[in-house]
C-alpha cells in the first residue's frame, strides 16, 4: 500500500510540475514589436526589452494613433492649421510615411465647416476611413430637434482613397446628421418615440449638446462583415454601421447587406440613450475595436471603459448576438446584449481617466495602453501582466506587430533581427488594387523562391520571382497591373502562387495560392 501511494505522489508532483510549466509557457508576451506614439513629432517601434529598433519623425504635431502598413507604411492624423473648429484631439491633416522615413502623402480635410479629428483606419484596400465634425447652426439644430439653441458638432465618417502626394477621392461617406430622432418638439424634424426607434440617435443625449456633441474617438473596421464600429466619449457607447451601403443608402435607411441603411445596426454602453430599461456600462469610452475572426474572441468587440472619476478603468470585451441570418439579436423595448462582458480586465492602480487602448493578440493575450499614465502593459485573459513599459508621457494607443508581419522587412537591417518563425504569404496590399500592388512572403531559412501571377482559367501572366535562392526574412515584390511585357492587363480576379523550399535543387516545400482583384 505504501508503495502504491508513493508512485501516486509522485505522479500528483509530476503533474503538478507539468502544469505550471504549461503556465509558465502560455504565461509570456507576445513576440513583436510595439508601436506607439513616443511624442506629438515622434513614433517609436520597440521590441520586448524596450528597446528602440525603429523610429519616425514628423514634419507636423499629431499622432493620436499610429499604423504600420503591410507594405512598410506609417500612416497617422496629424494637426492642420487654420480652422476654426478646435475641439479635443483635432486633426485635420493624414500623413503617410515611407518605412525609410519620407513623407509621401499628406491629405487634407479640414475647413471651418469640418476637421478629421481623433482616429483614422486603414482599410484592406488601401483606403483609410477618417472620423471628422460637421458644423450645424443653432437654427440647424433647433429644426432638427435639439431642445436648446446651440451650435453643434456632429461626427461623420469618410472614405479616402489616397491619390498623388496629396490627392485623395471620397469614395463613401456616412453622417450621424441622417440618422436622428427626438421626442422634443413634434413641430420639428426627426420627432418620434425614441424608444420605438433604437436604430437612431436621439439629438438631446448628450453632455450639454453643444460643439464636439458626439466627440466619437475610435474606429475600427470588421472586413468580413464589411462593418465599422465607433466609440464616443460623450455618449458613453459603442455603435456599429454598414459600410456595405453606397453613399446614398448610407444617408437613408434601406439598403446594404442588412438593409438598414445607414441606421445603428447595434449599440452597447448605455442603454438610457434609447430609453430602454438596464444598467449603464461605460463611463467615457475609447478605442471600441473589432477582435479579428483568427483571433482569441475573433467577432467581438473591445472598448477601453474609462469610467471616469472612479480611479478604476476597464477593458471590456463583448459578443454581439445574432441571429441565424447573421443580423445582430434585438428585442424591441429591451436593451441591445449581451448583458454583460464575456472577459473583462481590472486591476489596482490600472486608470486612465480618458484615453486609451486595447488590442488583442495571437496568443490571446491583450495589449494595452494606460494612456494618462503614460503606460503600455500586455495581460494575460487571467489579468496577469507579462509585459509593461512606462516611458512616461501620453501613451494614447499601442499596437503590437508580430515579428513575420510583411511592414516590418526594414528591421532585418536593425539591431534586432527579425526571423519569420515559418513560411507565409500574406495577402497583397492594397486590395482591390489599381494599378500597382505589393505582395508580402516570409522565409524562416534561406531558399528557392518562385512568385507567379495567374488569371481566372489557370494562365500564367507574370513570373515576378524565378526560382532565385533567398534569404531568411521577409520580403516584398511589386505587380504592376497596366502593363505585362507591353500587353495591358484587363480588370478582373487574378491570383499569385508562390512556392518555396530550402532545398536547393527543389522549390515546391512550400505552396500557397491567394486571390487578388485588379480593379481599374
Amino acid at each position: 500500500m505504501s508503495k502504491n501511494i508513493k508512485q501516486l505522489s509522485v505522479l500528483i508532483l509530476l503533474i503538478l510540475i507539468i502544469q505550471a510549466s504549461i503556465t509558465k509557457v502560455k504565461a509570456q508576451p507576445y513576440p513583436g514589436y510595439t508601436l506607439y506614439t513616443a511624442s506629438n513629432t515622434r513614433t517609436n517601434l520597440i521590441d520586448l526589452n524596450n528597446t528602440v529598433v525603429k523610429y519616425w519623425t514628423h514634419t507636423r504635431s499629431g499622432g493620436y494613433s499610429v499604423y504600420l502598413l503591410p507594405n512598410g507604411d506609417l500612416i497617422r492624423p496629424a494637426l492642420s492649421t487654420g480652422s476654426s473648429i478646435n475641439g479635443g484631439a483635432a486633426a485635420g491633416i493624414v500623413q503617410k510615411y515611407s518605412y525609410s522615413g519620407s513623407l509621401i502623402w499628406e491629405y487634407t480635410y479640414s475647413s471651418n465647416t469640418y476637421r478629421s479629428h481623433h482616429d483614422i483606419e486603414p482599410m484592406p484596400n488601401g483606403n483609410v476611413l477618417l472620423i471628422a465634425w460637421e458644423v450645424k447652426t443653432a437654427a440647424q439644430a433647433v429644426a432638427a430637434g435639439l431642445n436648446h439653441s446651440a451650435v453643434i458638432w456632429p461626427d461623420h465618417i469618410i472614405e479616402v482613397q489616397p491619390s498623388g502626394s496629396t490627392g485623395g477621392t471620397i469614395v463613401w461617406q456616412w453622417h450621424a446628421w441622417d440618422h436622428l430622432i427626438q421626442d422634443h418638439d413634434p413641430t420639428k424634424a426627426n420627432y418620434g418615440v425614441v424608444a420605438d426607434h433604437p436604430e437612431l440617435l436621439d439629438i438631446n443625449v448628450g453632455s450639454s449638446g453643444t460643439g464636439d456633441w458626439m466627440h466619437i474617438n475610435g474606429i475600427s473596421y470588421n472586413a468580413d462583415l464589411d462593418q465599422i464600429v465607433i466609440s464616443s466619449h460623450t455618449l458613453d457607447e459603442v455603435y456599429v454601421i454598414d459600410h456595405s451601403t453606397t453613399t446614398a443608402e448610407a444617408a437613408g435607411h434601406t439598403g446594404g447587406n442588412s438593409g438598414r441603411g445607414g441606421d445603428f445596426l447595434y449599440r452597447w454602453g448605455c442603454p438610457s440613450n434609447y430609453r430602454a430599461p438596464g444598467s449603464q456600462v461605460f463611463n467615457v469610452v475609447h478605442c471600441s475595436v473589432w477582435i479579428n475572426d483568427t483571433l482569441p474572441g475573433g467577432g467581438h468587440i473591445m472598448a477601453f471603459n474609462n469610467r471616469e472619476g472612479t480611479g478604476s478603468s476597464m477593458v471590456v470585451e463583448i459578443a454581439p448576438p445574432m441571429d441565424s441570418l447573421g443580423h445582430y439579436s434585438y428585442t424591441p423595448g429591451t436593451a441591445f446584449g449581451p448583458a454583460s462582458p464575456v472577459w473583462s480586465y481590472s486591476a489596482s492602480g490600472f486608470y486612465s481617466n480618458h484615453l486609451g487602448g486595447c488590442q488583442r493578440l495571437p496568443n490571446g493575450n491583450t495589449l494595452l495602453a494606460q494612456s494618462t499614465s503614460g503606460k503600455m502593459l500586455e495581460v494575460t485573459s487571467s489579468g496577469t501582466t507579462v509585459w509593461s513599459y512606462t516611458p512616461g508621457g501620453e501613451i494614447v494607443r499601442a499596437l503590437r506587430y508580430s515579428l513575420n508581419y510583411p511592414g516590418l522587412v526594414g528591421i532585418e537591417n536593425s539591431t534586432t533581427s527579425v526571423i519569420p518563425e515559418s513560411y507565409e504569404l500574406s495577402q497583397n496590399f492594397p486590395n482591390p488594387f489599381n494599378p500597382v500592388t505589393t505582395i508580402n512572403y516570409s522565409l524562416p531559412k534561406s531558399s528557392n523562391v518562385k512568385l507567379v501571377i495567374y488569371d481566372v482559367l489557370g494562365n500564367e501572366i507574370r513570373t515576378l520571382v524565378n526560382n532565385v535562392r533567398q534569404n531568411s526574412g521577409s520580403h516584398n515584390v511589386e505587380w504592376d497591373g497596366t502593363n505585362n511585357s507591353g500587353t495591358g492587363v484587363s480588370s478582373g480576379v487574378y491570383f499569385y502562387r508562390i512556392s518555396a523550399g530550402s532545398d536547393e535543387t527543389s522549390s515546391a516545400g512550400f505552396v500557397k495560392t491567394m486571390r487578388m482583384i485588379l480593379q481599374k
